[in-house]
């Protein structure tokens, strides 16, 4: 049984310690924990039945001085412990403590993920036995007291390099006790320096465009970033939803709190509720002995990032809803409403309308997401920037795969322009994956881009042949077919001149007479 926890406001005066004291010998009740802090006393005594908790606490009100009386869940020092222990599971670095007899005494998921050791066979042992410590240089640390930042280890359970930063832990008296160590992954030194110099003075630089269509999106971005309204992100799989919520983020008056993303599609209905909202100790079979705070929690004064948020069952669309309007949040298994200060983004790629008429998504929900709409458009119908972000992806795997690729062929680039990405961004950072794998040389040729949907079109190789035509006619009869392709493939798919002409950018009476020009009329596309 738990014990029973009480919190007892009072007025300071001296000797009130010692009266409460009395209180609890008289009744033979032994105290397993006391805090006292100005105006507070907290208590942490063995469980009592009910009409023997009713009479102690009758007689504690009694006492001089005593303003109230309260049964809490924690003690001070418990809700410290369960904050740290939920810091440390959740943080993305690998964090590694140790006491000053030098042996490991914390040792988060993410340290065991870097490292390969089990939890298990760490904690407990000496640090020097786990790691080799002349390269690793946390025991410095602890010996001097001296900390340092993003030093380069290498760890021989990897064979990586990764960057660490230690500082020691020291007690009221400032004796060194122990040291704690984060330890990141080298791959990740852009997100490092971003955190170091302040993301906000490059809160675009991910966001890649020279189109009118992107640069609409950027210039609503900039005027909304400084409010606290909810935002409400559409676009196609892949558009890039996450990418436009981080920069909203990072320029908005929250930029310096926590951005906290969560896929609504990705994790199970049983465990969302709890990963949203927390929960209390005991709340339910194989919870935390400590309970754990939600992810609202976790984005207090900053920004919580709902993506795919037309997954969410209806039950917990409920739930959503107060907590928008109420700004508070209650854990599963508590009856406190704890206060939380979170600017919402949510994103979809469905059509949530159609949802709401159909009973699938509430409509008080959807009016109260959808304060801002942001559309972001479709990579087909900003065709622009294609050779902007290929260039940004074949130079970036180039490096990473230890490739010389440093430039792509016209033809190849052609080919990626007319495609017609269903799969928008991502599968564009796909295929210039797939082809930087394939290149052997510096150059990626038509022959190296490959797609996932079937899409005919030129190779290089073949390009190359029209080079012994008359090269005027040639110009001019390849740039008709390519014309004329691109308008029929169009007339497929938008079936009207004002769609296809704010696909292909063009005004629909432009449309309407290159399509005159080549015989083109709609019915011939029915099917």
């Amino acid at each position: 049984m738990e014990n029973l926890c009480l919190r007892l406001s009072n007025i300071d005066r001296v000797g009130l310690v010692q009266d409460i004291s009395n209180i609890l010998a008289a009744y033979n009740i032994n105290i397993v924990s006391m805090e006292v802090q100005p105006n507070t006393i907290y208590l942490e005594i063995e469980q009592l039945s009910g009409q023997r908790k009713d009479v102690l606490l009758d007689n504690f009100k009694k006492v001089s001085q005593i303003v109230n009386v309260q049964e809490i869940l924690y003690m001070p020092h418990q809700q410290t412990v369960q904050q740290l222990q939920a810091v440390l599971t959740t943080a993305s670095d690998g964090i590694i403590a140790i006491n000053y007899q030098q042996q490991i005494t914390q040792y988060n998921p993410a340290a065991e993920k870097i490292v390969h050791l089990p939890y298990e066979k760490v904690i407990g042992q000496l640090f020097s036995a786990v790691f080799n410590s002349a390269g690793f240089p946390l025991l410095d640390t602890l010996k001097d007291g001296l900390a340092f930042d993003n030093r380069e280890v290498f760890l021989h359970q990897t064979k990586g390099h990764y960057l660490t930063s230690a500082r020691p832990i020291k007690d009221s008296a400032g004796r060194i006790n122990g040291a704690v160590a984060i330890l990141k992954d080298i791959g990740d030194v852009r997100k490092l320096v971003d955190s170091f110099t302040g993301h906000r003075k490059n809160e675009f630089h991910d966001i890649l465009y020279q189109s009118k269509a992107m640069q609409k999106v950027v210039e609503t971005i900039k005027a909304i970033a400084t409010g606290t309204s909810t935002v409400f992100i559409r676009g196609e799989t892949g558009t890039g939803k996450e990418l436009v919520a981080r920069a909203i983020h990072a320029t908005a008056p929250q930029a310096q709190k926590m951005f906290v993303p969560i896929n609504c599609a990705a994790i199970p209905e049983a465990l969302l509720e709890s990963e949203l909202f927390g929960y209390e100790r005991g709340a339910f079979t194989g919870a935390e002995k400590n309970g754990k705070p939600g992810l609202f929690e976790f984005a207090d004064g900053g920004t919580l990032f709902l993506d795919e948020v037309g997954e969410l069952p209806l039950t917990l669309q409920a739930k959503l809803l107060r907590v928008l309007q109420e700004r508070r949040v209650r854990r599963i298994g508590s009856s406190e409403e704890i206060p939380v200060d979170v600017r919402i983004i949510a994103a979809t790629n469905q059509e949530l309308e159609k949802m709401v008429a159909d009973g699938r998504f509430r409509a008080d929900l959807y009016y109260r997401l959808n304060v801002i709409p942001l559309f972001i458009p479709a990579l087909r119908e900003r065709r622009e920037d294609i050779p902007l972000l290929t260039r940004n992806f074949f130079q970036r795997f180039s490096i990473r795969l230890h490739k010389t690729v440093s430039t792509i062929s016209e033809t190849a680039m052609t080919k990626l322009v007319h495609y017609d990405w269903p799969g928008n961004i991502r599968e564009l950072e796909n295929v210039i994956e797939r082809a930087v794998n394939l290149v052997m040389g510096a150059v990626i040729l038509a022959e190296h881009i490959s797609f996932d949907y079937d899409f005919k079109f030129a190779t290089d190789s073949q390009q190359s042949q029209l080079a012994t035509l008359s090269y005027g006619t040639t110009i001019t009869k390849a740039v008709a077919q390519v014309e004329y392709d691109i308008l029929v493939q169009a007339m497929r798919q938008y079936h009207t001149s004002r769609t296809m002409g704010r696909a292909l950018g063009l005004s629909h009476t432009t449309v309407i007479k290159k399509m005159h020009k080549y015989g083109l009329k709609f019915p011939q596309f029915d099917s």
